[in-house]
């Protein structure tokens, strides 16, 4: 494959790409409401209709009522027990959110979803301004439309936690940092690319803005593009257009009052929680059995970045023989330092690599608009193919597990289940017709976009709100805030043994009780009109045996499996028997 160096005079149209997607992706005021709209249609199906997932969602969105319940918005606590492992700044955004759309329904997890949603999508514009800034041409819009196709930033777009936030502001960091570089390397095909102070205004305001949101990550991940852009041309002077000497007092600005507030409040606590057990500890040792060798990351990128994984094979040529380009090394500085810092971190999570997948699908989107020919070696041909036949086979088990996994979670097939593998088999086809005539055939862009769309919406609209024997904690919420009786007027109080997921806490109400089957029977006896008790089968015995010679009537029973630990639990519902 012979690549022409990015942000050269002359770009051939490639024959991978089709005619009309150029024609929109060079028109500006038609490709950034068409990738917005692309991104709805790809985030918003089951905003509201899939229940909080444990573990680290209902945290987040129960700390975040419990701001919104107690007016206290400097320090963060779930239920009694102080969180100071991350910042303030997504309970700050999903408290805004509850006070400006659902103040008297603060159980609604669409709410505390908005800033995740949103992020995502400015996410989304993002990495295509990012992609106009540095290359010629179509790559931004076809990058951005790849990215927002991938199945890990749909799914960072249903969480109600702080990556999608958080990679909006490492983006818009990025975008500055992308207008500093090429500034100092004018001589491209992009002509003249300004760096003025509204742009470093932007970056250190996103610096800020991201350290409220998850603390040092984006330091990280911007330090090393920046540090590794230098190191490569050996010179830094290229960042001075960031102006520095009021851009950090402006970043300071924004993180230090309420670090110095939380600081008073937790007696220093803070940093000995937030900085030794979360942050130092994740390096050292796998957290909460998250742990994985070197390599994780490499394995788990064909489904997370599926399915413009099938272009890594071809991006990560056409990045090697661009490589002399700007744009091309900042991409590099980009993936490669951050990537490697990830892999040797300890704890591991798909996520955790997410702020480098836009740089990904810009090399992808690269490759795709860039003209080139089959490579002289046969086997280097036949090598960057693997990953088209990788994301086939992710595509057709993603059909067949819409057609045949619900049955097994307590959902059924239905409408939305042969629709979305209807989308994910034509899909499957369209990458095996493109392994096949890499060479000689345009990449099928239009078909993997358009059935990423028919498959995400009942997806994430149908079928998983569907799966049942998932949704535990809803269904014993359900039953609890419906329970009455003349005795108790009001929703009754929650009380479990041996079921204590976050998700429930979120949805019976803040002053649910995960104890012990010895505290059971005393907030039991204390309040029996209003109080009812859940027991999981595994401490049924030790419930019985605490309750003495006190009785209880069951009321429903809910069968199901807790994802979180992957086992299957029944839980009896019951309530103290009246004499």
């Amino acid at each position: 494959m012979d690549v022409t160096p990015a942000n050269s005079p002359t770009e051939p149209p490639h024959p991978w790409l089709p005619p009309w997607a150029v024609w929109v992706a060079e028109r500006p005021l038609i490709f950034y409401p068409l990738l917005a709209l692309l991104a709805a249609i790809l985030f918003l199906p089951g905003q509201a209709e899939v229940p909080p997932l444990d573990r680290d969602e209902p945290r987040f969105a129960q700390a975040s009522k419990q701001m919104v319940e107690s007016g206290d918005y400097v320090e963060i606590a779930f239920q009694d027990e102080p969180r100071l492992k991350k910042p303030i700044g997504i309970y700050w955004l999903q408290s805004a959110a509850v006070i400006l759309t659902a103040p008297d329904d603060p159980a609604e997890i669409w709410v505390y979803r908005l800033p995740s949603l949103i992020g995502a999508v400015l996410s989304v514009l993002l990495a295509a301004a990012i992609g106009r800034v540095l290359f010629a041409g179509a790559v931004g819009a076809i990058g951005g439309a790849l990215f927002a196709t991938a199945i890990l930033i749909g799914v960072e777009a249903h969480l109600a936690k702080t990556d999608a936030v958080l990679l909006a502001c490492i983006l818009t960091a990025q975008w500055a940092l992308a207008r500093a570089w090429m500034a100092a390397n004018p001589h491209t095909a992009r002509g003249e690319v300004r760096a003025g102070p509204w742009v470093a205004a932007a970056f250190w305001l996103a610096i800020g803005a991201g350290v409220l949101v998850k603390g040092p990550v984006i330091l990280m991940v911007v330090g090393l593009t920046a540090l590794s852009l230098s190191l490569w041309r050996l010179r830094a002077r290229w960042l001075l257009a960031l102006r520095p000497l009021w851009g950090v007092p402006l970043a300071l600005l924004v993180i230090v009052p309420w670090f110095v507030a939380i600081h008073i409040a937790t007696d220093g606590a803070f940093w000995a929680e937030a900085v030794g057990r979360d942050f130092l500890a994740k390096i050292g040792q796998g957290q909460e059995r998250h742990g994985g060798p070197p390599g994780y990351y490499l394995i788990a990128v064909w489904a997370t970045f599926w399915p413009a994984a099938a272009l890594l094979g071809f991006g990560a040529l056409a990045a090697w023989r661009g490589r002399a380009a700007p744009a091309v090394q900042f991409c590099l500085a980009w993936i490669v330092p951050n990537w490697l810092v990830f892999e040797a971190v300890a704890t591991k999570l798909p996520h955790y690599v997410l702020p480098t997948y836009p740089a990904l699908a810009l090399l992808c989107a690269y490759m795709l608009v860039r003209a080139g020919q089959r490579p002289k070696r046969e086997w280097v041909a036949q090598a960057v193919r693997v990953p088209v036949w990788i994301a086939v086979f992710v595509a057709a088990g993603l059909a067949l597990a819409m057609l045949v996994g619900p049955p097994f979670l307590g959902g059924s097939i239905g409408v939305g289940g042969i629709a979305a593998g209807a989308a994910f088999a034509a899909m499957a086809y369209a990458l095996f017709r493109f392994g096949r005539r890499a060479y000689t055939a345009p990449f099928p862009l239009g078909v993997v976009i358009l059935a990423a769309g028919l498959a995400y919406w009942p997806a994430y609209d149908r079928v998983i709100p569907s799966l049942s024997q998932l949704w535990v904690s809803p269904r014993l919420a359900e039953a609890t805030v419906n329970y009455t009786s003349i005795m108790c007027p009001a929703p009754a109080r929650l009380v479990s043994v041996g079921y204590g997921e976050p998700s429930l806490i979120f949805l019976a109400g803040t002053d649910t009780k995960a104890v012990r089957p010895e505290e059971a029977v005393e907030l039991l006896t204390a309040d029996p009109a209003c109080t009812l008790v859940a027991v999981e089968a595994r401490r049924q015995e030790a419930f019985a045996a605490a309750l003495g010679e006190l009785e209880v009537e069951p009321l429903t029973t809910i069968d199901g499996l807790n994802y979180s630990k992957g086992q299957r639990v029944s839980i009896q519902l019951m309530r103290l028997k009246r004499e």
